[in-house]
């Protein structure tokens, strides 16, 4: 990728000051994800004892470098070597990458929670972003013509409800998820299983610069680490673990996607499903997957009102339905939005300014306004208060 492409604004780079690991503090953590990536259950659980990388490296290392292991080490991509992790930190810091390890404040808690949570992620985009509440739309990647419009309508509505839309960068449905998000100009992370520095699919190359801008591509793979079919069940984890809740659009008997769903359903995470045809197997895994219990689904209102159903079952107010749209205001930052959408809409960016609070923390009140009723956001991005 030439670095002309990856040349971030002056906007992006003092939001990446603000969170994250600097490149500068990053070579243990680098060296850690490029030794220990697919041991995450080995090194979450020492790094949550508070076990410093370099040590984790000292204890760990001996145990993986065995007889037969070169598949192992062919996977983490470069050999270590001061001259090596030169050249890593250079291309990271060329392609204006974010480290961001378990430890770190800007760790997204959901995936954190997960006892196979990434050590470490790399970022390309705005860190921020992977702490807003979020939802994943996943499916075929030769999917049908009216698959790509459902899931490319359903991630713009719930985008505009502020929701983050995360899925895989794939062909197919992940693609249309993304731009469905990016047309809603809303947030979108994509999740790759591959380094950062080689986008794939590459024809998805200009869509991943795209999403950078206002949202964010990640992985937990070291740079220079190609995309394998090994990786991409890896991936689906991460891609769920963000997420209160999985979409799937499309799906035949033995995709991927349903991979994505066991992960959820073992992480605890809603499963949501769009029906299909009976004709052709294009939608047998999703018709299995209605058959199963998950949740039937037939426009954005449906996934928002269940998850505030989630929402305020969570919150232990002891019901069972989403807050009433006359119910208290339980947040300040929901009264400080109110408040400025007493003189009419505004963007979201403008309410940043007058809300005076982080993104994360704006998002959350947003859609906790929208789920409750007592806001509406327009396609065109403006913000406007309802009041019945």
């Amino acid at each position: 990728m030439p670095d002309d492409d990856v040349r971030e604004t002056a906007e992006t780079q003092a939001e990446h000051a603000s969170a994250g690991l600097a490149p500068a503090a990053a070579r243990d953590w680098l060296e850690l994800q490029r030794v220990l990536a697919w041991e995450p259950e080995a090194v979450g659980s020492r790094l949550r004892e508070g076990t410093a990388p370099r040590e984790i490296l000292n204890a760990l290392r001996g145990q993986l470098e065995l007889p037969g292991s070169d598949s192992r080490r062919e996977r983490r991509g470069p050999d270590s070597g001061s001259d090596a992790r030169s050249r890593r930190m250079a291309r990271l810091e060329s392609l204006g990458l974010r480290v961001v390890p378990l430890t770190d404040p800007a760790y997204p808690e959901p995936l954190a929670a997960l006892v196979d949570a990434p050590p470490v992620l790399l970022v390309r985009g705005r860190v921020p972003i992977l702490r807003t509440p979020a939802i994943a739309i996943v499916g075929a990647r030769a999917a049908t013509r009216c698959a790509r419009e459902t899931a490319r309508s359903l991630a713009r509505e719930l985008a505009s409800a502020g929701l983050t839309i995360v899925s895989g960068l794939a062909r197919g449905i992940d693609a249309e998820a993304h731009r469905g998000a990016l047309e809603a100009k809303g947030r979108t992370i994509g999740v790759l299983a591959c380094g950062l520095d080689q986008i794939y699919p590459p024809e998805h190359r200009g869509l991943a610069e795209e999403m950078a801008e206002s949202g964010a591509v990640i992985s937990e793979m070291p740079l220079g680490v190609p995309p394998r079919p090994a990786h991409f069940p890896l991936r689906n984890r991460i891609i769920s673990g963000l997420c209160l809740g999985v979409i799937v659009v499309e799906a035949r008997r033995r995709s991927g996607s349903l991979i994505t769903v066991r992960h959820a359903l073992g992480q605890g995470r809603e499963v949501f499903v769009v029906p299909g045809s009976i004709d052709g197997p294009f939608a047998e895994g999703t018709n299995q997957l209605l058959r199963d219990g998950a949740r039937p689904i037939c426009c954005a209102r449906d996934v928002i009102e269940d998850l505030g159903f989630r929402a305020s079952f969570d919150h232990g107010d002891g019901g069972s339905e989403a807050s009433s749209a006359s119910g208290p205001i339980a947040s300040t930052v929901e009264s400080r939005i109110l408040l400025a959408l007493e003189d009419g809409p505004v963007t979201r960016d403008e309410l940043l300014g007058q809300v005076g609070c982080g993104g994360a923390e704006l998002a959350s009140g947003l859609i906790e306004l929208e789920l409750s009723g007592r806001i509406l956001m327009e396609r065109d991005g403006r913000i406007h208060a309802k009041w019945r």
